[in-house]
């Protein structure tokens, strides 16, 4: 299950170095132990050992937690995008770190990763046509509940032939991936020629990162291969061809409770509960327990706390856009 991690960086092409000797899944404790490599250089850092392309689905539907996703607290949540003030409502949450809201009446978006299947459903809601690809597969259920038109799979399968996109989202998708540039290139090949391309992942150089260490929870070791900064980033959008439009830094204020509470829990525990399945702080992903009232702190104190880190560039996900050269 698990491949070769080359030493060197795939931004730089410079060597890597041991960063964090040992790290494992402390959300839903699957097997093993692994490393985080560093370049010296532009600072871009990799999961070690590599996980392969080929072992991802046996790996997201047997731990990821969408087995028992609630399909009510989807539309909830998607319906959520047509009420008044919602943009508004979505700034101060830090919930707006995603590509899907940028789309047009009329417009054919592709969401590749689209997970729980909100965010094609929130475009549906504001006029565009959705698309998704997904490679859990516990999604093709929802998929069919709600009547989307969603890939179980791979982009490297090349889906939905014939169509090409507008606007094409991968919302905490692109460090998931084994190979970020040879993915870049094929989503280039699926753009209009106007079209433009939002990607939301961590971002390594933010301020809670830097506090936190090895007990930061976007590391989410093994799922996230690659660990990006602003610097790294662009020279891998650069590598597939495009250049960088925008780029801006975004934290969702739970992300900002489930680290804290991340950082009381011991070390070493291999799965902890507040990563359980059964109640859910958002029905995007289903993957936290999260009391309301602490979300309703977040919101009012860690909030503007939040706002201001984003706006110095310190924030915790970064929001790219890019167009090709």
């Amino acid at each position: 299950m698990i491949g070769q991690t080359s030493t060197a960086c795939i931004a730089c092409g410079a060597g890597n170095a041991p960063y964090i000797g040992e790290i494992w899944d402390d959300r839903y404790g699957s097997p093993g132990k692994f490393s985080v490599l560093k370049c010296a250089s532009c600072g871009q850092m990799v999961t070690s050992p590599m996980l392969r392309e080929e072992d991802l689905p046996t790996l997201y539907s047997r731990y990821y937690p969408r087995r028992n996703v609630d399909l009510k607290a989807i539309k909830r949540e998607a319906d959520a995008v047509l009420a008044a003030g919602a943009e508004h409502k979505r700034h101060r949450e830090g919930s707006d770190n995603q590509g899907q809201y940028l789309v047009k009446p009329g417009q054919k978006v592709l969401d590749i990763g689209c997970g729980s299947c909100v965010s094609l459903i929130e475009v549906r809601n504001l006029g565009g046509k959705a698309w998704g690809i997904e490679t859990d597969p516990n999604v093709g259920a929802i998929a069919d509940h709600f009547g989307l038109d969603v890939h179980i799979g791979s982009i490297h399968d090349e889906p939905f032939p014939g169509e090409d996109f507008d606007l094409i989202v991968l919302n905490q998708v692109i460090e998931h991936v084994p190979d970020p540039i040879a993915l870049l290139k094929l989503v280039r090949r699926r753009l209009r020629p106007d079209g433009k391309v939002v990607l939301a992942f961590p971002n390594t150089a933010s301020l809670n990162k830097r506090v936190t260490g090895r007990r930061w929870i976007n590391w989410h070791i093994p799922y996230h291969l690659h660990h990006y900064n602003k610097r790294s980033f662009t020279l891998i959008a650069e590598q597939a061809g495009y250049g960088v439009a925008s780029m801006q830094t975004i934290t969702p204020n739970v992300w900002t409770i489930l680290q804290m509470q991340a950082l009381l829990r011991p070390a070493s525990e291999q799965q902890a509960a507040a990563w359980g399945d059964s109640t859910t702080a958002t029905a995007a992903e289903a993957p936290v327990t999260v009391k309301k009232h602490l979300v309703s702190i977040a919101h009012a104190i860690i909030g503007p706390f939040n706002r201001i880190m984003d706006q110095m560039g310190l924030g915790d996900s970064l929001l790219v856009k890019l167009r090709p050269k």
